[in-house]
């Protein structure tokens, strides 16, 4: 990936968006508590983060989109996420944009090709992270829906950490990355 990122502070015009990707893996993720039966557990836990309003409980990723406007690329993917308590006092915001440097104006389209492929790959990165330490009691519930999105979305990150030819998530990668047996994924997504 060719992306560098600095911090920077947070205004209240600041305007922060999730990435259309970002923002269906993150639903789908939350699908995944509610399917598991685990609402409680999602509001619980939600409510003990939130009486420490002043520790930085969240370390989000951004790509800026114009004057105060930003994407949110990474750092969703946790139960304790909510973008509307987003604020300098809890938050590390990390703006990503391209390490490269003098580009040409002939070149340029293809760079911003290469970022917007950089950041889906980043942003597929930071959700295998996130989901290899969930504590979901039914993850392969979206199993199908998780493939769809990844087939929707390209990127070679799935042969290059799961040594495969596909480039997408297959099941059995799904259940090695949760270390789950892939039966267990299977009747997961059946039993809905």
């Amino acid at each position: 990936m060719n992306l560098s990122a600095k911090t920077i502070g947070f205004k209240n015009i600041t305007k922060i968006n999730l990435h259309p990707l970002a923002k269906k893996l993150y639903e789908l993720m939350i699908e995944a508590y509610i399917a598991g039966g685990q609402a409680e557990y999602l509001k619980l836990i939600s409510d003990r983060f939130d009486c420490y309003p002043s520790l930085p409980i969240h370390n989000v990723s951004l790509i800026s989109k114009g004057a105060n406007k930003y994407l949110l690329i990474g750092g969703c993917f946790s139960p304790v996420f909510n973008l509307r308590e987003l604020n300098e006092s809890n938050t590390i915001f990390l703006s990503y944009k391209t390490s490269k440097k003098d580009i040409k104006p002939e070149h340029k389209k293809n760079v911003e090709k290469e970022f917007d492929q950089d950041v889906i790959d980043f942003i597929f990165m930071d959700f295998i992270r996130s989901m290899s330490l969930t504590s979901l009691k039914r993850p392969g519930s979206i199993e199908s829906a998780l493939r769809k999105i990844t087939q929707d979305y390209n990127s070679d990150i799935w042969n290059e950490v799961f040594d495969n030819s596909r480039s997408y998530l297959r099941q059995a990668d799904y259940a090695e990355l949760l270390d789950m047996d892939r039966n267990t994924i299977k009747n997961h997504s059946n039993h809905l």
